[in-house]
């Protein structure tokens, strides 16, 4: 769709009035646009928050992992324990950055996402490594409640871990999760 083009002829004193032959410069203060973006419904069956962030690997990860993750949920209105869950992908992202391996450009990748029926929240941070040697031993609860991951136990949240692979099954690190289920009413 074109615009309409105004036309001007000249007026006496110089004035410039609109005719058919020329038409009249725009300026920057005569055009106005406005941008209108609709965007579709989210279906019932797709998380209602589905996020995902690269974090730079330094001694920064901890607070800018727990800051976005804090911020994410509020703006989702999830209803779960945002601060814990804060501290859940800050420990995570953490762990990844200290006893993982970054990725080439110095990064790890955390994701959120909410399952839209049950309100369980899916915490993932992805690394190089493909290894996780003392899995076991955080899945007894050996590591204790001061580690980054025995706090995420202490939260009830389930911790769990795999080979993350590409398309083509090129293993390219691991992803370790952390599965909070809502609180029971009591």
């Amino acid at each position: 769709m074109n615009p309409r083009t105004q036309q001007s002829t000249a007026l006496e004193g110089g004035a410039v009035a609109p005719t058919a032959e020329r038409p009249e410069p725009l300026t920057l203060a005569s055009v106005v646009s406005a941008t209108v973006v609709l965007t579709a419904l989210q279906p019932e069956d797709e998380p209602r928050l589905k996020w995902s962030i690269k974090l730079p690997a330094n001694l920064r990860i901890r607070r800018e992992a727990r800051t976005r993750t804090r911020m994410r949920l509020t703006m989702s209105h999830w209803i779960g324990d945002v601060e814990a869950a804060a501290r859940i992908a800050a420990e995570l992202a953490d762990n990844a950055a200290k006893h993982g391996r970054p990725f080439f450009d110095g990064s790890v990748i955390l994701r959120l996402s909410v399952d839209p029926k049950t309100g369980v929240l899916l915490v993932e941070v992805d690394d190089a490594n493909p290894a996780f040697p003392n899995f076991e031993e955080v899945q007894s609860g050996l590591c204790g409640s001061d580690s980054g991951l025995g706090f995420v136990q202490y939260q009830r949240a389930r911790i769990n871990w795999h080979v993350l692979q590409d398309d083509h099954g090129a293993v390219l690190g691991k992803t370790v999760q952390a599965i909070l289920t809502l609180a029971e009413p009591a």
